[in-house]
């Protein structure tokens, strides 16, 4: 991709498609993204011959991105999670793991899962597709259907195709092509990240997503999500605004999984900015709130056991953010 982009910026060629990561990682000066290709879908996915849910406890699972074992953690504690790295020591096979290319590594972890050395592993959508053979997998997602499920929010980014070209290319010759909903929500997602601390990248999940209103309405009935209902309905029951909405949610966890912070909230689009900042706004707020600690309470009240009044640390502890892989593992 980066001899792809110096062509390119060397003005052979006019159209370049790539992924919003490589966007954000390779030098692109004197280009710009001219439209957005309808979103391939962000979550991530289990390649496990069972579901999460019915996995045996302490079963083998292979997982590098930290944000997606903190949120496995957290619907199933009792399971093994690793990094491929820790596999592979946990198997002596550190120099067969060392000797492979980045890409490559996928098909050894479905190599060991079929010779049942581990039970299952996640990775991105892009990555299963690399596969030779499509292994059984499950989907790691919003679970909007099924509220009930743990839900997972994606890491931010991802399933984004961009349209690149030199600075001044016609971008109304490509429209045609593009998905204005998915360009608002890269736009809103590259927002985000840059609005809240590095440390705290790794560890959060992001997801905006354009969607029709009845989409909304449906899901909101089924849920009885009276919040949202009453943000998109007025006192008789008739829509406020009409035309698609924008949904985002951002959340971090903690290590075990335990702990969530997260904000959820549907606005029209011709709202976004002033949505993205509220949301914003109640993250970092509930952030503090659930980092702060609780001093000892002098007085003993009435009723109360005496753990009442002992201090006690913040509820949720992201002092991990900044550790080493082991840690994770």
């Amino acid at each position: 991709m980066e001899s792809a982009v110096e062509t390119l910026q060397n003005g052979h060629g006019d159209l370049l498609a790539m992924s919003a990561h490589q966007w954000k990682d390779l030098p692109t000066q004197g280009l710009s993204i001219v439209g957005v290709l309808p979103r391939r879908e962000p979550t991530w996915v289990l390649v496990s011959e069972d579901k999460p849910e019915y996995l045996l406890s302490q079963a083998i699972v292979v997982c590098d991105n930290v944000l997606l074992r903190r949120q496995m953690r957290r619907l199933r504690a009792d399971l093994n999670l690793m990094t491929s790295e820790a596999f592979a020591q946990h198997i002596s096979n550190t120099h067969r793991f060392e000797s492979l290319e980045p890409e490559q590594r996928i098909h050894w972890l479905e190599e060991m899962r079929q010779d049942e050395v581990l039970d299952g592993y996640i990775v991105s959508r892009g990555e299963h597709a690399e596969l030779k053979f499509k292994s059984r997998r499950h989907t790691l997602g919003l679970q909007r259907e099924n509220p009930e499920r743990t839900h997972f929010v994606p890491p931010p980014l991802h399933g984004f195709t961009l349209l690149v070209a030199r600075n001044g290319f016609p971008s109304a010759s490509v429209q045609v092509m593009c998905d204005n909903g998915a360009f608002i929500a890269h736009r809103m997602e590259v927002a985000f990240l840059a609005s809240i601390e590095e440390e705290l990248h790794p560890i959060t999940g992001i997801f905006v997503e354009q969607r029709k209103i009845s989409a909304i309405l449906r899901e909101a009935n089924r849920s009885k999500d009276e919040q949202t209902l009453d943000g998109v309905l007025d006192i008789e029951k008739n829509i406020k605004t009409p035309g698609p909405r924008l949904e985002m949610r951002i959340e971090t966890l903690n290590h075990y999984g335990t702990v969530t912070a997260g904000v959820e909230r549907v606005c029209p689009v011709e709202e976004s900015h002033m949505g993205m900042v509220n949301v914003l706004k109640e993250f970092r707020n509930l952030l503090e709130m659930m980092q702060m600690g609780h001093e000892e309470i002098p007085r003993q009240h009435t009723g109360l056991s005496e753990e009442f009044s002992m201090a006690r640390p913040g509820l949720l502890d992201l002092s991990t953010i900044h550790s080493v892989s082991s840690e994770e593992e």
